[in-house]
């Protein structure tokens, strides 16, 4: 049987840089209307989930129906994440993203008049969110295989910074927007806005150019479908980099977000925090992350050992979500919540520039799909178990716990995880 790879040393080579590639992000005009699309499309996610939670709660009121619609969203993810991302490796992306968009627009569509015309079944919703939900599997390992092609191997930290600082705002704004228009104008204007923006994201990719073409292997016949599936898992079992950065990658996103939800839980409990303190601290995580990103945006070429960079950031996490437990004011809190944002910014968007950096691009959809499945699955275990022993322990001694473990991660994986820890 032909491998659709090759071991783990081959690289992908640089070839020839097109003119667009040469070009800063902002002046790549096929990298910024791929990304403004993109930017619509997680706006409009927002109003997807705040328009479903309300409708979920006004009609049945049952927090496991609540709980059934997360179940579905996780099933989805892990089931279909990785075979989504081989999808993506082994047909036109761009076409692929506007198939995503395009159906997600209609099914936004659907859901909305079935809702909230028609009064539909809570199984209606469970199948469309699901349909929803496979149709985004396909959109973003798509999307991020594109851009680093688009951009170039020289722009591929700040196409990364760039995205990052764009998915974070449009999430904090869609979340914002989408409660006032829900509580403004009703469940039923909130998702037909997300068929909207889906709607953009198809239109902007549709005008997008500079789509590499998809790579090839050299044999005669061309490999299955899960022959180009097992390739890529081989591919993330024999190169210890891309190995490395699978297993870091969910377990920190894991930690990060359980600590936040510990934190928010202390900041009700036990600060006692009114709606103007807890507002500012729900706008510092973000705020940090963002400031990360500026900073690795603006340093660009200059950021070296950029694999020395990720632990430099997981290791203070875990004594600084250690120290939140012990502070007596949510006031007091708040430098070190924006601190932990940038850490956490500083990790996660290393990883991403590094695997971006080093996957050739025929193999990216597969390993960010394979790597999206995972992370859908590892922060959703991880909230569980940590929700349930902060009810029977207490959100600061369970925070403080995680704190340590985290710790202990950032010092394990810096000395097991030599291939990150190298990298410049």
């Amino acid at each position: 049987m032909q491998a659709p790879i090759q071991a783990a040393d081959a690289r992908r080579q640089a070839g020839p840089a097109t003119a667009e590639e040469t070009l800063p992000i902002w002046r790549n005009r096929s990298f910024m209307r791929l990304l403004t699309g993109y930017t619509a499309s997680v706006f409009g996610d927002s109003f997807n989930g705040i328009a479903i939670s309300l409708w979920v709660l006004q009609t049945t009121g049952s927090a496991q129906r609540m709980a059934a619609v997360q179940i579905c969203y996780l099933s989805v993810g892990f089931l279909f994440g990785s075979f989504a991302g081989t999808i993506a490796d082994r047909i036109d992306r761009r076409r692929l993203m506007l198939f995503s968009e395009l159906s997600r627009s209609a099914i936004a569509a659907i859901l909305a008049v079935s809702l909230f015309v028609f009064h539909a079944p809570f199984p209606t919703l469970l199948v469309l969110a699901s349909l929803s939900m496979f149709c985004s599997l396909l959109l973003s390992p798509a999307f991020h295989a594109s851009t680093t092609a688009i951009v170039g191997p020289a722009r591929v930290q700040q196409a990364a910074s760039a995205i990052h600082i764009a998915d974070n705002a449009a999430r904090i704004s869609g979340l914002a927007v989408a409660g006032v228009v829900v509580s403004s104008f009703g469940g039923l204007t909130a998702i037909l806005t997300t068929a909207a923006t889906f709607l953009f994201s198809a239109i902007c990719t549709l005008f997008t150019r500079g789509f590499p073409p998809i790579a090839r292997s050299a044999a005669e016949t061309r490999p299955s479908f899960l022959q180009d599936w097992r390739g890529g898992i081989d591919y993330i079992r024999q190169d210890a980099l891309v190995r490395s950065i699978v297993f870091l990658a969910p377990l920190l996103s894991a930690f990060f977000l359980s600590a936040i939800m510990l934190v928010q839980v202390i900041a009700i409990g036990q600060w006692k925090a009114n709606p103007v303190e807890f507002g500012l601290l729900e706008m510092c995580i973000p705020l940090g992350y963002l400031a990360g990103a500026g900073i690795i945006l603006s340093l660009g070429k200059r950021m070296g050992r950029r694999g020395r960079l990720v632990f430099a950031g997981l290791i203070p996490l875990g004594p600084l979500y250690a120290a939140v437990s012990f502070i007596s004011s949510p006031l007091l809190a708040l430098p070190l919540i924006l601190l932990g944002g940038l850490l956490f910014a500083f990790c996660s968007m290393m990883i991403q520039i590094i695997l971006k950096s080093e996957v050739r691009g025929e193999l990216q959809g597969r390993i960010y799909g394979t790597l999206g499945a995972i992370t859908s699955v590892a922060p959703t275990l991880s909230l569980a178990a940590v929700s349930m022993l902060a009810d029977r322990w207490g959100a600061g001694r369970v925070l403080v716990v995680l704190g340590a473990l985290l710790l202990a991660l950032g010092i394990v994986a810096a000395a097991l995880l030599k291939p990150i820890r190298h990298y410049r």
